[in-house]
């Protein structure tokens, strides 16, 4: 009988090992500003303590809540590969600068930097400025103005 209690916490805690992240899908609201989520391949979601996602509209979003919110307890944080859809540890990630244009302003066009994110630094590399290298999370956290 005690085999296969051990058994039994074994396989749950292997399940509670491996988080994965939420669909984020298009029209979701992000947590931080409120807005509609147009793009999931710029969306990034934290996962907190009790495994709740939050999701953001882009991955500079995510970096502005987190550094305006340095004392969270999270689990995981996810951004999305611009390249697959696919999401990621944004530890893992490389990202690219980006200049992203929407509709509003003067003009009817609004721009706002953010970045594109990537698994690979060979696919970021092969959309990046010339004159900027790949950036990791850190720095994007570090640059992130809440």
């Amino acid at each position: 009988m005690k085999t296969v209690y051990a058994i039994l916490v074994a396989a749950v805690l292997v399940g509670c090992a491996s988080i994965q992240p939420a669909r984020v899908q298009v029209g979701d609201t992000c947590y931080r500003c409120h807005r509609s989520i147009g793009d999931p391949k710029l969306a990034g979601e934290i996962i907190d303590q009790l495994n709740a996602p939050f999701p953001f509209r882009t991955t500079g979003c995510l970096a502005k809540y987190l550094k305006a919110n340095p004392d969270l307890k999270l689990r995981a944080v996810f951004v999305t590969d611009f390249r697959t859809g696919h999401m990621l540890l944004a530890e893992d990630a490389w990202f690219v600068p980006a200049t992203l244009t929407q509709a509003g302003g003067k003009d009817g066009k609004k721009t706002e930097s953010d970045y594109f994110a990537f698994r690979s630094r060979a696919d970021a590399m092969a959309v990046k400025d010339a004159q900027a290298a790949p950036l990791r999370w850190s720095q994007v956290l570090a640059d992130a103005q809440p």
